[in-house]
């Protein structure tokens, strides 16, 4: 391989593995997105929880 060779792969690897977290991160936050939100009652302005861990940490 030549140095042109070598140098197209690294920059082929590095948008790789740049898309793959990117991917990665939507993909979490669509998951989480997803979940029902039982822990809470929120409106715009606040969110009420309804845990004593939350509580505690008001």
């Amino acid at each position: 391989m030549n140095i042109k060779t070598k140098r197209y792969l690294a920059i082929f690897v590095t948008c790789a593995a740049t898309l793959a977290l990117y991917g990665t991160a939507a993909w979490r936050v669509e998951q989480l997105r997803q979940q029902p939100r039982d822990f809470a009652s929120c409106n715009f302005e606040r969110c009420i929880p309804h845990n004593a861990t939350l509580n505690a940490l008001r």
